[in-house]
Order: C-alpha cells, then structure tokens, then sequence
C-alpha cells in the first residue's frame, strides 16, 4: 500500500526520525556530539532508527486505510468519476514493472467501465504484461484477463472475448495446485463470463438462473447494474418466444434506475425502457 503513497510515507519515516532523535536526546540530555561512549552514540542512533521503524509501521496503516477508502468510493459507492479524479495520479507515480500498477490500472479500467467510455477503459490495461511484473502475481494476472474479457463482452466483440477466457482456462490450470482459492474463484468467472457470452448470443441454453443468482448476492452496485442489464437484454432478445420474458426485462431495468449513480448502465436502461427495441442482436 505504501507504494502508492510514498511520498507521504517518506515524510512519516522522517518525523519518525526526527522524533527519535529527540528522544535520544532527552535521554542522554543533549550530550551526544560531545560523549565519548560508543554506546552512547550507538542508543542515539537506535532511537532514531526504532522512529523510524514505528513511523514506516504507521505508514503502513496510514497508507491501506487512504487506499481503502478510495477504493470504497468506486466499489462501495460507486463513484467512479470521484475514484478517477483522485486515484488515476496517484497510479501514474507507481513503477510500471510493480504488480501494484497492474492492480492500480485495472481499478481505473473498472471506474471508465462504469462510466461507459470502455476504450478508455480496454487502453487503460491493453499494454499490461503480468507475467513481465518484477512481482509476479497470478492473482494480478487472472484480473487483469478477466476485465479484459468483461471489456470485450461490453465493446461486443465476444470471438475475442472468448480468447481472454481461454487465457483464463489457462491460469486456472496454474492455479490448481498453487492457489485452490484462486482456482476456485477462477472457475466462477469462467462460468459467469461464458453464460454471459451465451445470453449475449441469445442462446436457449444459457444458464439464466446463476446470472440471476450473481445479481442477487452482488455486493457491488456496478457490477450489480451491468448483471441486471445484461439480464434484461437476454430477456429481450427472447422476449418474442414469451410476454413473461418482456415483463422479466422491465422490472430489472426498473430496479436498475431506482437508485441512481450516474453509471452508464442507467442510460442503458432508460434507453432499453423506451426503446425495448433498441437491444443488440449479435449474429452467430
């Protein structure tokens, strides 16, 4: 956390210095240049070393909390445009070759998602490398993969959707024996993206219920809006083979808009509301 403030955390290890210094001083009452004892020049510099120490701990806590609440503006209040203007600066200090910019750029491709300006979004991570990060993490990598394919899905080009998801297949396979939660995770996203793609296509075998269940138990209001939506458009697409199925439509892109965020999936709805019309056929 510390690497997206360092600045702030250099001038915290300072004043822990500073404040160790002092201590030192007090202590050997302001007789250090003048003192003979090795040990005594030795204590000096452990106090202002211990400063140090306690402040970079201090750093620590200070720094996740600052990232936390940022992060909650996007995830929790689902500000994105708030996120951006106080996030996307700090991330262009961050060493491009750290996993933490890697994560720091998928955070802003997901608030200009949220916002509708997806090549913005896909510019935002299209040049990332995971496996080129002097951290290597396969946690990065799986979620920089998967917005890509949720990038895809959004921009419409589900062939190439479909090739992230097979990157996907593949740090799955990684992950097995290396990380179980990861793996498991992973398997999720595989099935959510693929029932995604499939109710994209309209397809009669897509697993409408578990998008249905990923609506129900999301926690995160912009993820929730794009489920719902997607959901609605499914209906829509199939809405000729059952009125049920336009009656299913409008009520989750009713519940879309009755909380406002100023996201781009409540555009969507108002536009789908009007214009049921308006939902996009993809071509096999």
């Amino acid at each position: 956390m510390i690497v997206y403030y360092k600045k702030l955390a250099n001038l915290l290890m300072v004043a822990g210095a500073a404040l160790g210094a002092m201590l030192g001083l007090i202590h050997y009452r302001g007789n250090i240049l003048s003192n003979e004892s090795k040990v005594a020049i030795f204590v000096f510099a452990l106090f202002i070393f211990s400063g140090i120490i306690v402040f970079r701990f201090i750093a620590a806590i200070v720094c996740s909390n600052k990232l936390k609440a940022i992060q909650s503006r996007l995830y929790v209040d689902a500000d994105p445009k708030g996120f951006l203007e106080e996030f996307e600066a700090v991330n262009a200090k961050v060493p491009k070759n750290l996993a933490e910019y890697a994560n720091g750029q998928n955070w802003i491709s997901y608030a200009k998602e949220a916002l509708g300006d997806y090549e913005g979004a896909w510019n935002a991570i299209k040049d990332l490398k995971p496996n080129e990060l002097k951290i290597h993490a396969l946690t990065t990598s799986a979620l920089i993969v998967n917005q890509k394919a949720n990038l895809r899905i959004l921009m419409r080009d589900l062939e190439a959707a479909g090739d992230q998801i097979d990157d996907l297949r593949h740090l799955k396979e990684l992950a097995q024996n290396r990380a179980r939660m990861l793996y498991s995770n992973l398997e999720q996203q595989i099935r959510v993206q693929e029932n995604r793609i499939a109710a994209a296509r309209g397809k009669e075998d897509t697993d409408i219920k578990y998008l249905e269940e990923e609506i129900q138990f999301a926690s995160n209001p912009i993820y929730k809006k794009e489920m719902q939506v997607e959901a609605a458009e499914f209906y829509l697409r199939r809405s000729g083979e059952d009125k049920e199925y336009f009656e299913k439509a409008m009520k989750l892109l009713k519940e879309v808009v009755e909380d406002r965020k100023g996201l781009y999936t409540e555009k969507r709805a108002d536009e789908l509301m009007k214009n049921p019309e308006s939902v996009y056929v993809f071509h096999s």
